[in-house]
Order: structure tokens, then C-alpha cells, then sequence
């Protein structure tokens, strides 16, 4: 019989451009997923497979400027020489593995009882979306629909109002 290793809960803050992923949920045949991604990359560090759960999984092309995330680790992973028993040192750790359209901005201990899906007090959306014939403003290309179709313009406006 084997004795199982002790785990501690961790929570990841992250956000990411979603233009390259397809979604967040890791799938299969080697689709670039934001899970899948960090998954590789924490195991890959903390020598032993790693799962994520997500507050909210998000579809391809979506982004997030504040996922929250947790991962149920064995603490003897955390002592290696480079993390030292702080996960806050995974921060760095990650930012020279996964490409700039992740980015990991903090790694702590988990308070008892949180899990990133349940203990979520809200979620925040917002839409971009262009009715201009010319297209997104070349600094939010990246983050903003272009809708082609003529409109009600009264109609946009209400809209937008309803979305913030």
C-alpha cells in the first residue's frame, strides 16, 4: 500500500488574451487551451500532474483580465530549492515558460474551504463591439467584435447601457 502525498490548495490569479486559444477547458488533439498550457507548465515544474479548476471556463478567442483558478498540489513539490515552500515563487517561475498571452500575476495558499468555482462572488463580463465601417481601432483589434450589418443605432446605445 502506498502512502498518498499530503496536498495543499493553491490559487492562481491570472488573465490572458484569448485570440490564440481555443477556450479555456484543455480538449483533445492538441487544441492550444489556456488549461492546458498552464497545466503543461505547472507540471512540468512542480514534477507531478497538476489539475486546474476555473471559476468560469471561457470559449476560443475570449479573454480575461481576472481568472481565478486552484490546484490541489503535494507539498513536497513545493520545496524545491527554486520555490522554497512559497508558491508565490511560481509566479516568475511561469512567466519564462508560458508566451506573453498569459500571464499569471499571483500564486498563494488557498484559504480553507475555497474552491475557484464555488467561492466566486461574481463574474464580470464585458463586450466590444464596432459598428464603424472601418473596423476596430488598431489598439483593440484584438478585443473587439466588427459588426458589418447596418444597425439601429438607438438600439446600440441602449445595448452598451444594458452590458456595463
Amino acid at each position: 500500500m502506498t502512502d498518498l502525498p499530503k496536498l495543499v490548495r493553491l490559487r492562481f490569479d491570472l488573465a490572458y488574451d484569448g485570440t490564440d486559444f481555443h477556450g479555456w477547458a484543455s480538449q483533445k488533439g492538441g487544441l492550444r487551451t489556456v488549461q492546458g498550457v498552464l497545466e503543461q507548465c505547472l507540471s512540468m515544474i512542480l514534477r507531478h500532474p497538476i489539475e486546474l479548476t476555473v471559476a468560469g471556463r471561457t470559449d476560443a478567442g475570449v479573454h480575461s483580465a481576472g481568472q481565478v483558478a486552484h490546484a490541489d498540489v503535494p507539498v513536497d513539490s513545493l520545496n524545491q530549492r527554486s520555490i522554497d515552500g512559497d508558491p508565490a515563487k511560481l509566479v516568475r517561475r511561469l512567466a519564462k515558460l508560458v508566451d506573453d498571452d498569459i500571464r499569471v500575476s499571483n500564486v498563494s495558499f488557498a484559504p480553507e474551504g475555497f474552491d475557484a468555482r464555488f467561492s466566486a462572488l461574481r463574474r464580470h463580463y464585458v463586450y466590444r463591439i464596432t459598428t464603424d465601417p472601418a473596423g476596430a481601432l488598431p489598439t483593440r483589434v484584438r478585443d473587439t467584435a466588427v459588426w458589418t450589418r447596418s444597425v439601429d443605432v438607438d438600439l446600440m446605445q441602449e445595448a452598451a447601457t444594458t452590458l456595463v
